[in-house]
This record gives C-alpha cells, structure tokens and sequence, in this order.
C-alpha cells in the first residue's frame, strides 16, 4: 500500500539573527523579513581515503570533520524606506571581519518542535541586474562551530 506524502513548503522556514556577542548566546534574536529563496543548513562531511591495498578494487572513505553552510535571497527595500532589522545585522556582519563578522542564528520550519541554531560567518551582497529587477541580496552563513538542535519557546 503506498504511503501518501504532503510536502511541505520552504516558505515555513524562519530565520532570526542576533549580531554576535563573543560566544554568549544572546536574549534576543531579531527575524529576517522579506527571504524569496532559502536553502536551510545541512551539515556535510569532509571525506578522507581510507583504503588501503587489503581492500582490492574497492575504495575507503571516512568521516573527519562535519561543517554546515545556509543560504538564502532577500529583498532590499528602496533606499530611503525603512531597513529591515535582521537584514541589517547580516549586511553589518558581511562587511565586517573575525568576531564582527559572526552572526549568532537560529532557523525553524513553522509547527516544527526543533530547528537549528549556531555561530556563522555572514557574506551579504546586493545584486544588480536589468532596470525592471527588483533589489535583492543574497546571504549566506557559513557555520563556525556545531549546528545544535534548537527548540522554540511553546
């Protein structure tokens, strides 16, 4: 009997950010509006050879370290109109090196019971394009350090 599937949609994805704060995980994270496409974290491994001539034809590979990396679009508002907050910490943290670099985050997919939360180095740049686009940038969050569960506040 086939099992039927409802997917689900990356719009329930949620992003928040807070500028980083030497390691302590802040009180307040600020959510990032207006994201058009969205590429949750997942962390991927770094694979070495471990085979060896025992093993004939067939290869080896080991696990030996694990990162993670996000990304998404948003759009910009027109200069002059009010700044979206969480966009503003991740434009800050992308033209900024080291500790001012960092953004502390946390994503969740809506009715989740767990989602995501980690330390991530922000690039932030704005796109251009022909005269009719609209103003978007694109960000990504490249992890430092583990992507731990997270569970929201009921």
């Amino acid at each position: 009997m086939a099992t039927t599937i409802t997917p689900g949609i990356v719009s329930d994805w949620t992003l928040e950010v807070a500028a980083y704060t030497d390691g302590t995980t802040p009180t307040t994270f600020t959510r990032v509006y207006g994201i058009t496409d969205f590429t949750p974290p997942a962390p991927s491994k770094n694979l070495e050879d471990d085979s060896d001539f025992d093993s004939g034809a067939w290869g080896s590979q080991t696990g030996t370290g694990l990162s993670y990396e996000m990304s998404g679009t948003v759009k910009v508002p027109r200069a002059g109109l009010a700044v979206d907050p969480g966009q503003e910490i991740l434009r800050l943290a992308g033209k900024s090196v080291a500790e001012d670099g960092y953004v502390h985050f946390r994503a969740i997919k809506k009715g989740a019971t767990t989602g995501y939360t980690g330390i991530a180095d922000a690039s932030f740049t704005e796109g251009g394009g022909s005269r009719t686009d609209l103003t978007k940038a694109e960000f990504t969050l490249s992890g430092r350090g583990e992507l731990a569960d997270y569970t929201p506040a009921p």
